[in-house]
């Protein structure tokens, strides 16, 4: 018969009475907590094994009022049989003193509510919904703020991976602080109605204290998919300007920008597979025409205009104009395509499918490089 045991064991403030069930199962069967490790807990083989009482720690800033509070009720505690095994994830461990049997530290529901439980869960639900809030919060108002191209995350696998994770995160949090709202509501209740204060499931309990490893998890994965979104985009500067092209499974975009004394060239294309990627690309490049903000955000070199609809053979198409050059947004299947030029004249056909036949060209090359 094994003498010594380790198993998971890890429990947050708001599954104190989950950890509590366990360890007195365990004391049942004849297993006395020995130590407690970050996520699992040594057992040993006792004869009588010496009981634990477990209570979400209090006192636990670093004011002087609040360690006297403590030095305190652990000093009592220590008068009453107990002495402080250790302090994890949140919680106080109390074990029985050698040769005693004491009185659980807490014999009373609705005090053990009023007195510990009520303040501690609240905290834990406010620690998970604040940080849902303020992100949500943060997200809305960039949004609103910058106005990016939110589009353009579609042209990028790593960078879609990267917002699934957070929201994933986001998720995870908001999971958890309504499970401590909904138990809350449960120890309320049991407690005004004289009852015993329920016990958590110990599966959802148990996946409630490997939280830091699915935030690590969710870490790891987000860096890795910021480097894949690094290793992804092809780039060039041998053509006289800057060229990136980047595939993703909702399309290919590139873009190549050029300044120079011949005049300034600009021109971006996407290669959406859905035909409400397009719409969506097609709608906001002409609205970004006319956002004297968002034309400076992204360096246009011109101020506000109106792109005007124009019959040039292609299925949609507006063009503009201003004092040294002229622009096109057109749409061609579900092919979006932006040109701006000062020495070009983007209204002649020729002149604008010699552009994106080189330019899907000097795209293949740039992918080819990259492989190789």
């Amino acid at each position: 018969m094994k003498e010594n045991m380790t198993r998971w064991f890890r429990y947050t403030a708001e599954d104190v009475k989950a950890a509590q069930a366990e360890l007195d199962e365990l004391a049942e069967q004849g297993w006395e907590l020995a130590e407690l490790g970050i996520f699992t807990a040594s057992f040993r083989r006792a004869e009588k094994p010496r009981r634990c009482w477990v209570e979400p720690a209090r006192w636990t800033s670093i004011r002087r009022k609040d360690e006297q509070a403590r030095t305190d009720y652990l000093a009592l505690c220590d008068e009453a049989g107990w002495d402080l095994l250790d302090e994890a994830g949140g919680l106080f461990y109390f074990q029985a003193q050698p040769d005693t049997n004491p009185v659980p530290i807490q014999t009373d529901g609705s005090l053990e509510w009023e007195m510990v439980l009520k303040k501690s869960l609240w905290n834990q639900a406010y620690t998970f919904f604040y940080f849902a809030i303020y992100c949500t919060a943060w997200a809305v108002g960039q949004y609103f703020h910058d106005r990016p191209r939110v589009w353009e995350m579609f042209f990028s696998n790593g960078v879609m991976l990267i917002e699934f994770l957070l929201l994933l995160w986001l998720a995870v949090n908001l999971y958890l602080g309504v499970r401590v709202v909904r138990y809350r509501r449960r120890c309320r209740r049991a407690a005004e109605e004289g009852k015993e204060i329920p016990v958590p499931g110990r599966r959802s309990a148990r996946l409630q204290g490997a939280v830091p490893l699915v935030y690590t998890a969710l870490g790891l994965a987000i860096a890795l998919s910021f480097l894949l979104t690094l290793s992804s985009q092809s780039s060039s500067y041998e053509l006289g300007g800057r060229l990136t092209t980047e595939r993703s499974a909702f399309g290919q975009s590139t873009e190549y920008r050029e300044f120079s004394d011949q005049g300034d060239l600009w021109v971006e294309s996407y290669d959406c597979k859905t035909a409400w990627l397009a719409d969506v690309i097609c709608r906001d490049l002409r609205t970004i025409e006319g956002d004297e903000d968002r034309l400076h955000r992204y360096f246009h070199l011109h101020g506000v205009v109106e792109p005007l609809q124009s019959d040039l053979g292609y299925d949609q198409a507006w063009t503009y104009a201003w004092n040294e050059g002229n622009g096109l947004i057109f749409r061609q299947g579900n092919r979006v395509v932006r040109m701006e030029a000062e020495q070009l004249d983007l209204t002649d056909r020729a002149v604008v499918d010699g552009l994106l036949e080189w330019l899907d060209q000097a795209a293949c090359a740039a992918e080819e490089n990259m492989i190789a």
